[in-house]
C-alpha cells in the first residue's frame, strides 16, 4: 500500500491566550496542500521503519509512534514495515511529521479492515500532535484549542501556492517562548478571513491571511522576511509565514505565475515548491 501524506499551511494563525492545560490557544485557518510525502506500508512480522533521510530513522519518529498507537488501540498483533519518502521540508511549519502520522493511522486502519472508528482514529491523532487532526481531516478548516477542535470550511478557493524555505530551521518551542516574551497584541486575521469567505470576496480573503508569529520569527530568522519580499516581488498577492516557520508561502493569481516564481527562487538557492490548496 502506498499512501500520500499532505503538508498543510496556515492561512491565518491567531494566538488567543493560554489554555487550562498550559498550551497556547489557537484560532487558525489551516489548509492541506498538494505537496506530500509518500509512505509505503506492507504487512510484516515486526514493526520496521526506513526513510530516504536516515536522520529520521529513530523510534521517536511520528510514523513509529502512530503505528504503535494504532496497534495498541486495535489489539492487532500483526505488524508492518514502513518506508517514508520524505519530500516535505522539516522542521518548517508545514506539519510534515503530523501529516505522516495521520496517513499512517488512516492507512493502517484501511490495511487491516477498518477496526477503528473515525472518532477513535481522530482521538489517537490528537494525542500525537496538534497538527495531526487537520491532516486527518484533509480539507480546509478552522482549528481551535491546540488545533484539535475543527470546524470544516467550504468555499475556500483552490489557490495557487508557492512554498519557499532557506537554509535556516527553527524549533517550535523557541518560537513560542519568543512570542510570549514579545507581549504582542492579539491578532484577528481569522475572523477577517471567515467574513471574506462568507462574502465570497477572494481578494479580501487573500489579504486577510496572516500569522501572529511573524514579528518574532522575522527576528529569529531574518531570512523569512527576505523570502516573503522576494515572493511579493515575483508577483505574489500575499506572502506569509506558515505555522512557526521558517517556511513561507506566496499566493499567486495563476499556476504559470507560481511555476515561474518557483524557478526564480530555486535559481536564488532557495527550496521552493509549487502546489495548490486541496
Amino acid at each position: 500500500m502506498i499512501i500520500k501524506a499532505y503538508a498543510k499551511i496556515n492561512l491565518t494563525l491567531d494566538i488567543v491566550g493560554i489554555l487550562p492545560n498550559g498550551f497556547h490557544g489557537l484560532r487558525s485557518i489551516m489548509a492541506p496542500v498538494s505537496l506530500c510525502d509518500h509512505i509505503t506500508i506492507e504487512k510484516s512480522n515486526t514493526l520496521q521503519f526506513d526513510c530516504n533521510i536516515k536522520s529520521l530513522c529513530s523510534d521517536d519518529n511520528l510514523c513509529i509512534r502512530a503505528a504503535n498507537a494504532f496497534f495498541q488501540e486495535s489489539g492487532i498483533s500483526e505488524r508492518v514495515s514502513i518506508y517514508l519518502q520524505k519530500n516535505i521540508p522539516f522542521p518548517a511549519g508545514l506539519g510534515g511529521g503530523s501529516a505522516d502520522a495521520a496517513a499512517i493511522l488512516k492507512g493502517l486502519n484501511s490495511l487491516f479492515g477498518n477496526p477503528l472508528t473515525q472518532q477513535q482514529l481522530f482521538n489517537l491523532g490528537a494525542k500525537l500532535g496538534s497538527d495531526v487532526p487537520i491532516c486527518m481531516h484533509g480539507s480546509v478548516a478552522l482549528c481551535e484549542g491546540r488545533g484539535e477542535i475543527l470546524t470544516p470550511l467550504s468555499g475556500v478557493p483552490k489557490l495557487n501556492i508557492v512554498i519557499a524555505i532557506g537554509g535556516e530551521r527553527l524549533s517550535t518551542p523557541l518560537v513560542f517562548k519568543a512570542y510570549d516574551n514579545a507581549n504582542l497584541p492579539v491578532q484577528n486575521d481569522t475572523d477577517n478571513f471567515i467574513t471574506a469567505l462568507g462574502q465570497s470576496d477572494t481578494t479580501a480573503l487573500i489579504n486577510a491571511c496572516g500569522n501572529a508569529f511573524e514579528p518574532v520569527v522575522d527576528k529569529l530568522c531574518p531570512e523569512t522576511t527576505q523570502i516573503r519580499s522576494k515572493l511579493l516581488a515575483l508577483g505574489a498577492l500575499n506572502a506569509r509565514l506558515s505555522g512557526s516557520g521558517p517556511s513561507v508561502y506566496g499566493i499567486f493569481q495563476t499556476e504559470s505565475d507560481a511555476v515561474n516564481a518557483v524557478t526564480q527562487l530555486q535559481n536564488m538557492g532557495y527550496s521552493a515548491y509549487n502546489c495548490k490548496i486541496m
